[in-house]
């Protein structure tokens, strides 16, 4: 089954979600869920078949709305400032497989009459579109929804047939927190719709900390409404016989990699640049820089940990040609996982005014952190990055990664702020930022690493 048969729906949500399951049952009844003529949904299937060229029902876009391959994340903010403002969605920095995190907030849905929901969905498209050309996980917090700002079944509906394949492709996880019945009523209506292969992408939910071993959740931008209804299923639930196991400090092998700092690396080896870092650098060079879509695809989850244990334990690792995703995806999972970001907490701010700087001043100002405000073993792993993704971009006409796609693989694996959950505006910069360093490797670091 993909949706958990023992919910465990609460005296606070019972009044809702029995508001919201009459509301789609009444939907339904008066066939409001089609977009088109009072249908019942469970007829889709069959009509598919009979007419399998049939578009889907458009959702009305105005002239005026902008081209998305041109609008840059700043214009998306303004041109939709007045859907933006409710942090409904929020870029995410990076599941703990690299792929991209985009969270949902129901809770944050204004009163129906407050928004205009095609244009909440153009939204959503064009933020999908930054991207959608990797692998993307999706989390959609349920908690918060009511009968007073819940989208029409209809509407829902049409977005599901209106996002092209492409978006649907990619789409890798989707982690449904903290579900309700009316999640199980929209799951069966959806059912003759959603592919097999679609379903088993995905995930419920119930607590916050089983998100934790696929989400870092210091990442997300989690409601405080959410907090707190998690903390009351937290107290509520009763804790299972083996929970004990949890409260096992496991001790830290002496080999390890992953999760230690680049100064405590530096001093146990010897080494300027980590093996890790090295091994998998060397290896996609050798082996997948005309690979497309080379750091964008990912892995199956127990290859990336069962390659990460080894080099945990200091044994030796061998990449075979059959998997040159897999080095991509290690190499972004030991960024991610330094307890200080590459480009460092230190520099956060400065990076964000860099962002800022008109182009004259921005090389100088760069080069001057490079040099005087960055620790030496950062310093070396960073140009030894950025010269190898500049590689990979002299590949792009093969692997079709450009400085763009790469630092929105990149950018939010090298920084990211100790205090403050990722957002649009904090994510752009962020990427912005690593695109111009790769973008101008050799007058950055050829000088300041010299």
């Amino acid at each position: 089954m993909l949706l958990d048969e023992d919910f465990n729906v609460y005296e606070e949500q019972k009044e809702t979600d029995e508001e919201l399951s009459k509301a789609a049952l009444q939907e339904i009844a008066a066939g409001d869920t089609t977009g088109s003529a009072p249908t019942s949904p469970t007829s889709q299937p069959e009509e598919s078949k009979e007419k399998p060229e049939r578009p889907p029902v458009p959702i009305r876009v105005s002239s005026r709305q902008p081209d998305p391959n041109v609008l840059s994340v700043e214009q998306l903010e303004k041109e939709y400032a007045d859907i933006a403002r409710y942090k409904i969605f929020q870029l995410a920095g990076d599941d703990l497989t690299g792929r991209p995190v985009i969270a949902f907030s129901a809770c944050r849905l204004p009163v129906r009459n407050l928004i205009d929901h095609q244009k909440l969905f153009n939204f959503l498209k064009l933020m999908l579109d930054q991207y959608v050309e990797n692998d993307y996980t999706i989390v959609y917090f349920h908690y918060g929804l009511n009968s007073q700002n819940k989208p029409s079944l209809k509407w829902l509906l049409n977005i599901y047939r209106e996002l092209e394949r492409k978006y649907r492709k990619n789409l890798k996880a989707l982690y449904i927190v903290h579900p309700s019945n009316f999640i199980k009523i929209l799951f069966n209506m959806f059912y003759p719709l959603i592919s097999t292969k679609f379903g088993r992408k995905i995930n419920n939910i119930k607590k916050l900390d089983e998100l934790a071993p696929h989400i870092r959740l210091d990442q997300l931008d989690i409601p405080k409404e959410v907090r707190d209804h998690d903390e009351k299923i937290t107290v509520r639930m009763k804790p299972s016989n083996n929970s004990s196991i949890f409260h096992t400090k496991l001790e830290t092998p002496k080999t390890q990699v992953f999760g230690i700092s680049l100064k405590t690396l530096k001093e146990r080896t010897g080494e300027d640049i980590p093996e890790v870092v090295r091994s998998t650098v060397q290896f996609i060079e050798q082996n997948a820089l005309d690979v497309e879509g080379i750091f964008r695809r990912s892995p199956h989850a127990n290859s990336v940990k069962d390659v990460s244990q080894k080099y945990n334990h200091g044994e030796q690792v061998t990449f075979s040609s059959d998997e040159v995703h897999l080095p991509a995806a290690i190499l972004k999972k030991f960024l991610r996982e330094l307890p200080d970001p590459l480009l460092t907490f230190e520099l956060y701010d400065q990076v964000m005014d860099a962002c800022s700087l008109p182009e004259e001043e921005r090389l100088s100002f760069t080069q001057d952190m490079m040099k005087n405000l960055m620790a030496e073993e950062n310093r070396i792993i960073l140009s030894y990055l950025m010269h190898f993704l500049q590689k990979v971009v002299d590949h792009s006409s093969a692997n079709r990664m450009t400085s763009g796609s790469l630092a929105i693989v990149f950018g939010p694996n090298i920084l990211w702020s100790r205090s403050e959950a990722s957002t649009l505006t904090s994510m752009s910069k962020v990427n912005s930022f690593c695109k111009y360093l790769i973008d101008n490797t050799h007058l950055i670091f050829d000088e300041s690493v010299a």
